[in-house]
């Protein structure tokens, strides 16, 4: 019996929103040059594979829509496709009814369950329609009423290409739609700017990767047809073809063309986009499935080999949960896939000639076979003694699970041996590497993540040196050791570990060493947004070519801000859509921003705020921070509203945002909420900020001490808190800090430079007079850390030790 997954309307959890993406991988290089290692997606995709690869489908079928016409062949095209790429050893997942969080669920399943030993099908029927130059499918739940809903409403064809097709090695996406337009004569947004373009009835041609055949159900601007029975013309002609054994796609598909011509009298031709260089059959096996079994309503079925998937994470049990006793219980550590099937065959004492059914399917993942190599195919049961050895679990990344102590995730299914069903249950330990340092989205993960404050520094050095010591060849966890190193404000340990990853082929460790190039110049300096040395972007560049959606969002992040011709922030936007299309948070605040600034010529408040909205939404503290700014400051003419910014600033600073806390100071200091400034606390708050790296709240902590005596406090603290912020990279802050250190006596400016050395471990007196002993102290420490020239003047003298304490002391700069 095959395997197949059944993701229902509503299934699948996801962290962020889709949007347009016009240009496809393979046109990444020309954005200039790639490190020094680097080896090109297109000589991956051709170098020579000794062993069968994984077959991974996607099935789309999307019939009861809200918003537009129902199609009623949809779902029934979707399933029986599903069967037959099931019967021939696909790893089939299959949708009914996508929503648009469904589709941004999709992609981030994609990141994880498909490499570049994969070869990948995608067939969808629904809604679909051209709007410009590109094309878009339209989830169940898409309402299309304004200008600006589309990244938030449809898909976009060429992101969901460019995607799959960065980490499979060749995909083919087969294109059941067009079947009508039910936006016609509408008008939205496409594209950087204002400009606006009618929603249009067909598909536009695309361009794609290296390795993928593209094919639609009609000719470009056409209107392919439902059918009358219970497929549409195209899948019926597609079911018969596919179903003739392992021959070449294009014999398929020039086989669906020549009878859908024929039963439709002309009235539709499919059409086809190719950029394959190598020979791609869909059959692995010759099979003949029938095709006209009326499909069942639930599509849970296991006797038509259905298999019920749930991506989120909560269908993995907790320890405490109340389940059935099992039959078989096996212990493992949770891993991208987890051999069982000798461990099953010892216990369940298989005889050679013996055969084993599924009679129940797990949740939270799937089974699968593995070759020597360690590559996953579908098993089609019964499975024979010999095949049973190599079965696994799939553990199915989904949103984070929630890090307990010593987590342990169950899973269990029933296995049918000579008609008497067995409970198996597998228990999955997660290694501590992941629990504590695990990264979003990150390609090669297992599904488990941590932001970057939500990390515990010394328990992820602990267990990720520990891991790494273990399994020296293993890149996800060089790449975590990474992140704990960073977490200690350890960066060149960081780099290395990155570096070791990166060779390892860890995809997310180009884009850390990527960013680690961009925070040498941030370690002491502050948040301002930087522009990337040429170094950094080679990397980006590579993220990008090897499909990582931070990589997306951060070399889109530099084109849009620092590109120099109208083209650059084009691509920029592009690349940024697409990280948004698998559910990148940073990439929606980046627009949002965008969009609120009022100094550019693409200011759109209505779009910003979109984007910033949407990012809250799905807990994301720098979209909290942003609408507490746009609260506070009445940005995109929202109206001020000083308790609502408090709650949005409280939720970011609670979450570790370096900016939140100062944001609250300000808030405070100003009187918006109402009554007497406690200025105190608004400096309490300031120091908070200052801390994180914050140069404006040191600034202006520094200020009301000055000027108002705020808490008390002596002008030799507003001086400490002055030095500190002068000596970080905010020029705007810094400008400040310095009126502030220049309307101060010399005696608290010395006194802060005493403290500073003190803290550093000088033996003096915080006096205020900046003797012979200071000065000893100052040489003394300044030798220490490499500093050779010596400040006289006490303003520069105190920024200069500043910046040495910040050196010992720096803050996160992986939370900017």
């Amino acid at each position: 019996m095959p395997v197949l997954r059944i993701l229902a309307n509503g299934s699948v959890a996801a962290l962020l929103l889709a949007a347009a993406a016009t240009t496809a991988t393979a046109q990444d290089s020309t954005l200039g040059p790639f490190p020094e290692g680097h080896v090109s997606a297109s000589a991956r995709k051709l170098a020579p594979v000794a062993a069968a690869r994984q077959k991974y489908a996607i099935v789309i079928g999307n019939q009861a829509y809200a918003h537009a016409p129902q199609l009623p062949n949809a779902w029934n095209d979707a399933l029986d496709v599903a069967d037959l790429l099931a019967g021939q050893g696909y790893d089939v997942t299959l949708l009914k009814d996508a929503s648009k969080r469904d589709f941004e669920g999709l992609m981030q399943r994609v990141l994880f369950d498909v490499d570049r030993d994969t070869e990948v099908l995608f067939y969808y029927a629904g809604h679909g329609v051209q709007i410009g130059s590109e094309n878009y499918l339209i989830p169940t739940d898409a309402q299309l009423d304004q200008v600006d809903d589309l990244p938030f409403e449809a898909v976009s064809l060429g992101s969901l290409v460019s995607i799959v097709g960065a980490r499979a090695r060749w995909q083919i996406v087969i294109l059941d739609s067009c079947r009508n337009n039910p936006f016609a004569g509408l008008k939205v947004q496409d594209s950087l700017g204002p400009d606006v373009r009618e929603i249009e009835t067909g598909f536009a041609s695309l361009a794609a990767p290296v390795n993928s055949y593209v094919v639609f159900s009609t000719s470009p601007g056409e209107v392919a047809l439902d059918g009358a029975g219970k497929n549409s013309p195209f899948a019926t002609a597609f079911l018969q073809a596919a179903a003739l054994g392992p021959v070449p796609v294009t014999d398929v598909f020039d086989a669906v063309r020549r009878k859908v011509f024929v039963e439709t009298e002309g009235v539709q031709v499919p059409w086809d986009s190719s950029t394959m260089v190598e020979e791609a059959s869909i059959a692995s096996v010759p099979t003949t499935p029938d095709t006209t079994t009326a499909a069942e309503d639930n599509g849970t079925s296991v006797a038509r080999g259905l298999t019920l998937f749930a991506a989120s994470s909560a269908e993995l049990l907790p320890i405490d949960a109340a389940l059935p006793a099992p039959d078989i219980a096996i212990a493992a550590p949770l891993a991208p896939a987890v051999p069982i099937g000798a461990t099953l065959a010892q216990k369940l004492a298989i005889a050679p000639t013996a055969s084993v059914g599924l009679a129940e399917p797990p949740r939270g993942g799937r089974l699968v076979l593995l070759d020597d190599r360690g590559l996953q195919s579908a098993p089609i049961f019964p499975l024979s003694a010999q095949d049973l050895q190599r079965l696994a679990f799939a553990y199915v990344s989904g949103p984070t699970v929630s890090l307990g102590q010593d987590p342990v995730l169950k899973v269990q299914f029933k296995l049918d041996l000579n008609g008497t069903p067995r409970l198996v249950q597998v228990d999955l330990t997660p290694d501590p590497c992941d629990l504590q340092a695990a990264d979003h989205l990150d390609p090669e993960g297992v599904g488990l993540a941590r932001f970057a404050n939500e990390i515990e520094p010394e328990a992820a050095l602990q267990a990720c040196q520990a891991a790494v010591a273990r399994e020296p060849q293993n890149g996800r966890f060089h790449y975590q050791l990474g992140r704990a190193f960073a977490a200690l404000r350890r960066y060149d340990e960081a780099r290395a570990e990155w570096d070791t990853a990166r060779k390892l082929g860890h995809s997310r460790a180009s884009y850390a060493i990527g960013n680690a190039i961009v925070n040498e110049a941030r370690e002491t300096g502050g948040s301002a947004v930087v522009e990337a040395p040429e170094e950094a972007l080679a990397y980006y560049r590579e993220g990008v070519e090897l499909g990582d959606p931070y990589a997306f969002y951060a070399l889109g992040r530099q084109m849009v801000r620092f590109g120099k011709t109208g083209q650059d922030r084009l691509r920029g936007y592009d690349l940024l859509m697409r990280a948004l299309e698998v559910g990148h948070t940073y990439a929606m605040n980046e627009l949002g921003y965008f969009y609120l600034d009022e100094k550019s010529e693409y200011f759109d408040p209505t779009r910003g705020l979109r984007y910033l909205n949407e990012s809250a939404a799905r807990g994301d503290i720098y979209g909290y921070n942003n609408l507490g700014l746009v609260y506070m400051n009445g940005l995109g003419g929202q109206k001020k509203d000083a308790k609502a910014a408090l709650d949005w600033f409280t939720k970011a600073a609670d979450g570790g945002h370096p900016n939140a806390p100062g944001n609250i100071g300000t808030l405070i200091a100003s009187g918006a909420l109402g009554k007497k400034a406690d200025l105190g606390k608004a400096v309490e708050w300031f120091d908070k900020g200052l801390e994180r790296g914050d140069a404006n709240a040191g600034a202006y902590a520094a200020y009301l001490i000055l000027t108002e005596g705020a808490g008390g406090l002596s002008p030799a603290d507003a001086a400490w808190r002055a030095g500190r912020a002068a000596a970080l990279r905010d020029k705007k802050s810094v400008e400040r800090a310095r009126k502030v250190l220049e309307a101060l006596p010399t005696e608290a400016v010395d006194e802060a430079s005493q403290r500073l050395l003190q803290a550093l471990g000088a033996d003096v007196t915080p006096d205020g007079a900046f003797g012979e002993g200071s000065k000893a102290a100052y040489q003394a420490i300044a030798t220490q850390h490499g500093v050779t020239d010596l400040e006289t003047d006490p303003i520069e003298r105190l920024i200069a030790i500043a910046r040495i304490h910040w050196s010992t002391t720096p803050f996160r700069v992986d939370l900017y």
